[in-house]
């Protein structure tokens, strides 16, 4: 690891073989892999000064709802704990919507070890309602009830259209997509918060739309069209219970643009636009109107989090050498969050971020997926310092609203560490105990 490489096959087999949950980290490696440098208006940050807001505009949302009272109201829906001081919202992604998922165990373990007070689910639509009408929701009945249950706040992450709301469906290898008729997802949204009245705080609109694996349709990547399915969410959201949070999904990290198929990437339709690019073509299309917050996916490489990924430290005794080879703010946090705040100012824009997707991976037992290089730099016990320093940075910096760390189980839920990327993220090993990064979180102070 650590040596540039010129060829196209990793690029090919890592898009193939990263799964959609994730998220974390694809295609700053992908162009890194590919040695072909990043586009330069991307990589450009404005050079004003960045405003740090600590009073953010939001629509209103209960902190914790009133207990029942003596004249016989109804209780509230969940008995939400109480946020910290600071309002700053702690949450874990938990992969909670599979058969036979203890899920009260693992909420309980979420607020009880990890002190906690969000609890990120998400949820694919095309697992749900693989026929139109028939929706199943079981998993989703066990995991809303164990989170509410445990006083957490549930953010959904709603994404993946079933085929039957595409008329030409393109091929599935090539990833997921919306539906035709944005209405659908809206009304299948709709039909979750109608069925956890009160349940649900917030929920994320799609996921990581700037590349093809995400929104895989005819004319490809187009941040515009991502706007009106925000639009079209946000309405259908506030029309039913206007406290729900409605973040804007999160772009993925990469400073790469690519048009055309696998391995040409060169004419043909948009399949991957830098986050940068898509962010300031969503405002322009007026996404950012129809949502309380933008989301932000963070990668966790071998940098700290507070580094600035456009002019990385000096590289001394690293062996992934992707944040010297080409450097770009996105191989760490600071310079992620403060870029996406940089373009919300420059369009006079005033909505805090809600970090989505952040984690750092160390490798298990020495091993990690081919292309994943970093997390032979990252200790265990650094994994778990780095994401402590990430939540510091996150709350005190004026520009995050909330962070959901990824992830809590995929270490006993996942696969292969050598072939499972989701599992070096892990706060839990594959039998399940706590790994060092769980530790330093549960002990972390969380004013």
């Amino acid at each position: 690891m650590g040596q540039k490489r010129n060829t196209l096959s990793l690029f090919v087999g890592l898009w193939l073989g990263l799964t959609a949950v994730a998220g974390l980290c694809t295609f700053i490696l992908l162009y890194w892999a590919t040695s072909g440098g990043f586009d330069s208006d991307a990589a450009a940050a404005p050079t004003q000064p960045l405003a740090i807001v600590t009073n953010w505009p939001t629509t209103p949302a209960p902190t914790n709802p009133a207990p029942p009272t003596s004249s016989g109201e109804a209780p509230p829906a969940c008995n939400w704990l109480p946020l910290p001081a600071s309002g700053f919202g702690y949450g874990i992604q938990v992969h909670a919507l599979m058969p036979g998922s203890d899920n009260s165990y693992w909420m309980t373990m979420v607020r009880d070890k990890l002190g906690m007070h969000w609890v990120k689910l998400q949820v694919r639509w095309y697992f749900l309602e693989p026929q139109p009408g028939q929706i199943d929701w079981s998993l989703l009945d066990s995991a809303i009830d164990a989170a509410c249950g445990n006083g957490l706040r549930v953010m959904l992450s709603v994404v993946a259209a079933p085929k039957w709301t595409r008329a030409n469906p393109l091929p599935t290898e090539l990833g997921e997509a919306p539906p035709d008729d944005y209405q659908l997802y809206a009304d299948f949204v709709g039909k979750i918060i109608d069925r956890y009245p009160g349940k649900i705080a917030a929920i994320e609109v799609w996921n990581e739309a700037n590349l093809e694996r995400e929104w895989n349709v005819p004319a490809g990547v187009n941040a515009a069209d991502f706007a009106r399915l925000q639009q079209v969410a946000y309405n259908a959201i506030k029309a039913r219970d206007p406290y729900i949070i409605v973040i804007a999904g999160a772009p993925a990290p990469t400073g790469i643009n690519c048009n055309g198929s696998w391995p040409a990437c060169s004419g043909g339709r948009p399949i991957v636009v830098d986050d940068a690019t898509f962010l300031r073509r969503f405002i322009a299309a007026g996404g950012l109107n129809y949502a309380d917050c933008m989301g932000t996916h963070s990668n966790g490489t071998n940098l700290p989090p507070t580094a600035d990924g456009a002019n990385p430290p000096p590289n001394t005794g690293y062996t992934f050498t992707g944040p010297w080879t080409t450097p770009h703010y996105s191989w760490a946090l600071k310079s992620q969050v403060e870029t996406y705040a940089r373009i919300m100012q420059e369009a006079g824009i005033r909505k805090p971020q809600c970090v989505t997707e952040f984690g750092y991976a160390a490798a298990v037992d020495g091993v990690f997926p081919e292309g994943y290089g970093f997390a032979a730099d990252i200790s265990e016990q650094e994994q778990g310092q780095y994401l402590v320093e990430a939540f510091n940075w996150m709350r005190d910096s004026g520009l995050v609203q909330m962070a959901f760390l990824f992830n809590l189980d995929y270490g006993p839920k996942g696969g292969d560490p050598s072939q499972d990327d989701n599992v070096i993220f892990s706060l839990l090993t594959r039998a399940g105990a706590p790994r060092p990064a769980f530790d330093a979180i549960g002990a972390m102070p969380k004013p």
